[in-house]
């Protein structure tokens, strides 16, 4: 989900130039969806559609794109009444929003449809590892920096490290619903860091979310920021990259 704005009669200035790379951490906190692990199709418009089937909803897949601008503005509608505080709520006004937005249907019906998307969310099954994970986790490694996981999530990270096989590789795992705050608040890049024993100014971000990923990391202070851009459709002046592959060489690796 993104958003983009538009407007004022005078032309921005020009980005700043993007560094070569960034100093060496010690440490590198990385979000999960979308940056390590990708979800499935259940999660897309075909998935919705064919989870509709089963409690007798016509989803229309064509709406997609409406779909998601509902779900943005869900998301924006709760986080305005409940700010960074953890709302396991949002899951299920994210799920009735696009299937609403689908179509719909009888408000029974529509509810346990977004009930089975949401218990998927927690099925390990249906995400896949992106192929950069292991190559770059691997050469981060190798280089001594410490690796933490850190998630707006309600599900268990740790199933997560286990069910991909990340043991080597990750040394903290922090998923807002234990700390009690989403990203972008400092409580959860603050809990991860002390996790890792580094400082605020010696670990890096990782993630694919602009405002959490980003905008939160270096609000806090860490040292950097990095946006994964995997479909390239961010304009934002941070140093950003298209594959993981791509960010040893940015660390200065």
């Amino acid at each position: 989900m993104s958003d983009s704005v538009a407007g004022g009669a005078a032309a921005a200035p020009p980005p700043a130039p993007l560094p070569a790379s960034l100093p060496t951490p010690l440490a590198v906190l990385f979000d999960v969806d979308y940056t390590l692990i990708e979800p499935g199709d259940m999660f897309h418009a075909d998935g919705y559609r064919r989870c509709g089937e089963q409690f007798g909803l016509d989803l229309d897949v064509g709406r997609w794109e409406e779909a998601e601008r509902a779900a943005y503005e869900a998301v924006k509608a709760r986080r305005e009444r409940s700010g960074t505080r953890h709302d396991n709520g949002v899951y299920d006004a994210i799920a009735e929003a696009v299937i609403t937005a689908m179509g719909g249907g009888d408000p029974e019906a529509v509810h346990a449809c977004a009930e089975a998307v949401i218990a998927g969310w927690t099925d390990c099954r249906n995400f896949t590892l992106y192929d950069d994970a292991i190559p770059c986790l691997k050469r981060l490694r190798a280089a001594g920096l410490k690796i933490a996981l850190v998630s707006n999530t309600n599900r268990s990270l740790l199933e997560v490290i286990g069910f991909f096989a990340l043991e080597p590789y990750v040394d903290a795992a922090i998923a807002s619903v234990e700390v009690g705050y989403f990203k972008p608040a400092p409580q959860i890049y603050q809990t991860a860091l002390a996790a890792l024993h580094v400082g605020v100014g010696e670990a890096v971000m990782v993630g694919d979310n602009p405002r959490d990923d980003v905008t939160g990391a270096l609000a806090v202070g860490l040292a950097g920021a990095v946006l994964i851009d995997r479909k390239g459709v961010w304009d934002y002046p941070v140093p950003t990259i298209r594959s993981l592959v791509e960010l040893p060489a940015l660390l200065g690796l």
